[in-house]
């Protein structure tokens, strides 16, 4: 009987220390989970700033596009009436070498 309650004592310990393991264990895994939790809401909010300026930064381009489209319409534009002002002053270079040209001959114009 003896032997049985030493081998009882025994086993005893061994559970004891068995569930002082666990709770280390479960302790342990515990503090991971809590770590985990902040690095994931870390991560979490990153990715929400991130996505943020990934959406402001899109609306930027598109009014950046917008604002390039104006200014080559308005070049194109501009280069039209560059090219006809240019045309223009030709005309007005001809007419004026013909009147000068008319007044160097002496005529009235009759």
């Amino acid at each position: 009987m003896q032997q049985w309650q030493e081998r009882a004592d025994r086993s005893d310990a061994h559970m004891q220390q068995w569930e002082a393991r666990i709770e280390r264990s479960d302790a342990r895994v515990a503090a991971m989970e809590k770590r985990l939790d902040r690095r994931m809401d870390a991560i979490t909010k990153l990715l929400q700033q991130g996505m943020h300026i990934l959406v402001k930064n899109q609306s930027e381009i598109a009014e950046l596009r917008k604002a390039q489209r104006r200014t080559d319409t308005k070049l194109a534009e501009l280069a039209e009436a560059q090219k006809e002002l240019a045309e223009e002053q030709k005309e007005t270079q001809r007419t004026l070498r013909a009147f000068i040209k008319s007044l160097r001959n002496g005529r009235n114009g009759h």
